[in-house]
């Protein structure tokens, strides 16, 4: 009978092991991968706006139409402004819970700023149109920015 008893105790906790191995933290309502994001995106539609002090400002998308974001499969990223052949901007990105996170490289200040990056949120993506949205907000200052970006290469 003891025998039979650690046999059947064995048995559950591999079992127990196996089920809290499948209860991972991934999110089933994840929008996106890294496979459809990898590649040079830009930006065909922008609305957005700026609160401070109570006072809003609407964004001239013209100013945003036209920069290009390069998210490669190495998790490094540039950005360009637009019509300019050398990156404005570059850094790390991370794909979590359905949002793009842009992590910025700034050398003259220490490196990479990972306690403050983009959190950009996927709206809508398929093979060549990515939606997405950033969206910050602290006391007396909110900033709202909107986008369809279009994949203009692998």
């Amino acid at each position: 009978m003891k025998t039979l008893w650690k046999l059947a105790t064995c048995a559950a906790v591999v079992l127990l092991s196996f089920s809290m191995y499948s209860c991972g933290d991934d999110d089933e309502d994840s929008i996106g991968s890294v496979d459809e994001l990898v590649g040079m995106w830009e930006v065909v539609e922008h609305s957005g706006y700026e609160i401070e002090d109570g006072e809003r400002e609407e964004d001239n998308p013209s100013y945003y139409v036209g920069r290009r974001y390069e998210l490669k499969s190495d998790m490094t990223f540039n950005s360009y402004s637009k019509e300019s052949s050398n990156p404005s901007e570059t850094g790390k990105w991370e794909l979590k819970n359905g949002s793009v996170h842009l992590i910025f490289y700034y050398p003259n200040d220490g490196g990479y700023d990972y306690e403050d990056p983009d959190i950009m949120k996927i709206v809508e993506i398929s093979a060549d149109k990515l939606v997405w949205e950033y969206h910050w907000k602290e006391t007396g200052w909110e900033l709202y920015e909107k986008e369809t970006l279009k994949k203009i290469a692998q």
